[in-house]
């Protein structure tokens, strides 16, 4: 009895079991045939942005270097010691400002002959005057011989060039003496000190460099495939890399000849119209040159482009059937702003910026208020 009753739990418990299983799986289903339905209208959301305007101009950024337009090596004219120098590197200085000094002992000796020779020669030159006025006024009455005035007009005409020589040579000597003192020539900023006091220097050794400041511009170097769209007198725009809120605009001044043997790139040198304060010498600049498109194009995120099949497509939704199209788009170059479509876009419309991977031609989407909102700017504007 108690075998038999055994086997009637077993069965039991099977059936109870098996009950529980059914009643596990109906659910399931249920669950798997809700999940179908939700798969089917489910609406995926996208991010989107309204095609703009193509454009008709490009930027080439290149970073450059705030520097003088004119940068001059300072020397001085005469050879000598120097004895002082006034100013270091990085201080500003004004026209007519000291630089440097050297020893000019010997320049006041060399002063000191010239001096004594012009006398020399004055006193020279006042006795063939005197002798010529006493010959010229002894000839009407014969008592000198032609001749005779003739040789104190020599004399006379000597001692007078010999004097103007004399005098050059002191003229000479007062400047070289002047040279001792070497001033600024103009106001600029010192950017290198070349000579030191107690160094002999020779004539026209450098002994600082002087950046004029008050003419700066912007040096660039542009490659030799972009130098063909520059020209001179083309307008530009310069931004300082560590501030660039500060922004002046320039034109092209000059543009090199030949291109850099290591670098195979072209200087070019840009005036900055108006120079702010904070603009110093040695700053590293932005130069924006704007040139024609070669096409026009619209600039999208590269985010709202895809692959298929060998060829690059673009989503574009409808804003009243909320679904996508597909698009076949012509692309081009690559930019800071994003990538270039020369055909297959039209300004105004919905284009899908993110999630493209996901869509299919037709397929129901969300759009973000944001891009709705620029549309129906876009369509007020246009029946305005």
């Amino acid at each position: 009895m108690r075998i038999k009753r055994n086997k009637l739990e077993n069965v039991s418990f099977a059936r109870r079991k098996g009950a529980c299983a059914a009643a596990v799986v109906v659910p399931l289903l249920v669950a798997g045939c809700g999940d179908e339905k939700v798969a089917e209208v489910l609406v995926r959301p996208v991010k989107a942005m309204v095609v703009p305007e193509p454009v008709t101009e490009r930027v080439l950024t290149y970073s450059g270097v705030i520097a003088p337009r004119i940068e001059s090596k300072l020397g001085f004219r005469v050879s000598g010691k120097i004895v002082e120098r006034y100013v270091n590197v990085g201080q500003p200085v004004q026209a007519g400002q000291k630089i440097a000094k050297l020893d000019e002992k010997d320049l006041r000796l060399a002063e000191h002959s010239a001096r004594a020779a012009v006398a020399a020669a004055k006193t020279r030159f006042e006795v063939a005057r005197d002798a010529l006025n006493r010959a010229k006024f002894l000839l009407p009455n014969r008592f000198i011989a032609q001749s005779a005035v003739d040789q104190r007009q020599l004399e006379f005409n000597s001692a007078q060039s010999a004097l103007n020589a004399a005098q050059d040579q002191l003229d000479q000597a007062i400047n070289a003496t002047s040279y001792a003192l070497l001033l600024a020539d103009e106001n600029g900023i010192v950017t290198s000190v070349r000579a030191e006091p107690g160094q002999v220097v020779a004539a026209g050794q450098a002994v600082i460099t002087l950046a004029h400041s008050n003419d700066i511009e912007a040096s660039v170097a542009v490659p030799e495939q972009k130098i063909v769209k520059l020209a001179n007198g083309q307008p530009t725009s310069i931004s300082l890399w560590p501030a660039p809120d500060i922004r002046s605009d320039g034109k092209i001044r000059e543009i090199a000849g030949a291109a850099d043997t290591a670098s195979r790139t072209y200087a070019v040198r840009v005036t900055i119209a108006k120079p702010v304060p904070q603009m110093r010498i040695g700053m590293t600049a932005a130069v924006a040159f704007r040139i024609p498109q070669d096409s026009p194009a619209v600039i999208v995120p590269i985010t709202a482009l895809a692959s298929e099949r060998g060829k690059t497509i673009a989503f574009v939704a409808d804003k009243d059937t909320q679904t996508v199209a597909r698009r076949d788009v012509e692309t081009g170059r690559v930019t800071d702003e994003g990538v270039l479509v020369k055909a297959g876009l039209k300004p105004g419309e919905i284009l899908i910026t993110g999630g493209v991977q996901f869509l299919q031609n037709g397929m129901t989407v969300r759009l973000p208020k944001q891009a709705a909102t620029e549309v129906a700017q876009a369509n007020s504007t246009v029946n305005r």
